[in-house]
Order: structure tokens, then sequence, then C-alpha cells
């Protein structure tokens, strides 16, 4: 088993923060929880190690480099923000009229603002009411 160095430690500690949902992919563990489980992220040891309680009851950890889970943390990306934002200047709908700020996001060409919205309605609503995600 190989472990992580420093930078690959900083990464996961910077992909997973504690507090973040994840979702079990893959676990090499008899006691594993079921594929697809959600949890929340409690920490990143420094083996690499995701310590998760997961909504299962289950507290297992992700093994660096033998279990695989995935963050359900929005990937709200600069392009999203700038198109958001493009459609909010351009005045042609309230943000808060959710089909049709997809239409205009579609007719634009913004594909990712429209997935972003499709998987992340929540992430969106409140990056128009505060300015945040």
């Amino acid at each position: 088993m190989r472990f992580p160095s420093e930078e690959e430690i900083r990464n996961l500690r910077e992909h997973y923060p504690t507090g973040a949902r994840v979702e079990l992919l893959e676990m090499q563990d008899e006691q594993a929880p079921p594929i697809r489980t959600k949890g929340t992220v409690r920490c990143v040891d420094d083996i690499g190690s995701i310590g998760v309680n997961w909504d299962n009851g289950s507290s297992l950890s992700v093994a660096f480099g033998a279990d695989c889970c995935r963050s359900l943390v929005p990937e709200f990306t600069q392009t999203v923000r700038d198109q958001i934002l493009k459609i909010r200047e351009s005045g042609e709908s309230n943000m808060l009229l959710i089909p049709a700020v997809q239409r205009i996001a579609s007719d634009l060409g913004y594909y990712e603002l429209v997935i972003f919205i499709e998987d992340h309605r929540k992430a969106y609503v409140t990056f128009i009411m505060t300015g945040h995600v």
C-alpha cells in the first residue's frame, strides 16, 4: 500500500472538507455500507483516509488508494458564476424563474449553467439570494 504525499493530503482535505457530503462508490471491506450510501466527512487523516459518518450509522473510513467516494458538493465553477451574472445583467428574466433562466442559458449555449441548475437547484437559489453557494 502506498502512502499519499503531503500534496495529495492537502488536495484531499480541500476536496473533502469537514462537513462535506459524500457518496460511497466502492469499499473493500465486509462491513462496508452499501454502495451509494451518503455520509458527512469528519476529517481526512494523515494517511489520506477520509473519515465519514455514514447516514446508515456506520463510521468506516474511506481508505486512500483502496476505496472510493465522490463529493456531493456542487461544482460551482467560475464559468457557472459568470454565466449566471451575464443572464442577470441581461435583465431578460427574474432569476428565480428557474425554467426561464434555463431556457435563456440554453439559448446562449450556457450548458454548464443548465446542468448546474438541474443538479444543484438549491445551491443556485442560494447564490441568487445571497451571492454565496
